[in-house]
């Protein structure tokens, strides 16, 4: 009996340990099916099956690594008066597979490179962290601590991550990671969100601190 309850014990916690990232993956399929009907019922968006892989501004996270990348759920519609599309990304890498949650939209006029990260993009001993030049930070110390933010333009910058839009940023429905780089503006999330608002929300807090100063 000393034996036995050890051993299921250990038992207990490999199972546990190897069905994890299987669960996980369900989990954001899931949320990506919910979001997508949710938009399509709430806010008037439509399929959109067209807008694949190759679509993508696949320049930096969380495209950089895996195979099988595929999109799935791909949702368009319009967010005041701007095209968005709305997916559910997955890859594949080391037996696992790995789930966003993504948002593409199109902006009326282009912006300078601007990265800012909540999460540490995947990385491993065989993937390198992708790291864009120019690190910068906003002078709030809370903010600082939770994002790493890069910019191409230092003024940019520093009014994109004042202090009233670093608290935007802060303020938003759930924690994201974001990429603008001309007119494309992508936000992406490890499990996706948790609802269309929260979503909505994420892009809106965004295109809020990318407005022009006298906006």
């Amino acid at each position: 009996m000393d034996v036995v309850v050890p051993l299921v014990v250990f038992l207990a916690f490999v199972t546990l340990v190897l069905t994890a990232p299987r669960f996980d993956a369900f989990r954001g399929r899931r949320r990506s099916a919910e979001l997508a009907g949710e938009l399509t019922e709430r806010h008037d968006f439509r399929p959109r099956p067209e807008f694949t892989a190759s679509r993508l501004p696949v320049a930096g996270p969380p495209f950089h690594y895996g195979a099988a990348q595929r999109l799935t759920d791909q949702r368009g519609g319009v967010l005041d008066g701007l095209p968005l599309t709305v997916a559910g990304y997955s890859c594949r890498y080391n037996g696992e597979t790995h789930v966003y949650g993504l948002a593409v939209l199109s902006l009326p006029s282009p912006v300078d490179r601007v990265e800012v990260r909540h999460e540490r993009p995947f990385h491993s001993v065989l993937v390198t962290e992708p790291v864009p030049e120019g690190r910068v930070t906003s002078g709030e110390t809370d903010f600082d601590a939770r994002y790493r933010s890069y910019a191409a333009d230092p003024e940019q910058a520093r009014r994109v991550l004042s202090a009233p839009r670093v608290r935007e940023l802060a303020a938003a429905p759930q924690p994201f990671s974001w990429r603008v780089d001309g007119t494309d503006l992508l936000l992406w999330r490890s499990g996706g969100w948790d609802s269309a608002d929260a979503l909505l929300g994420c892009v809106r807090a965004v295109t809020s601190v990318l407005r022009p100063v006298d906006a």
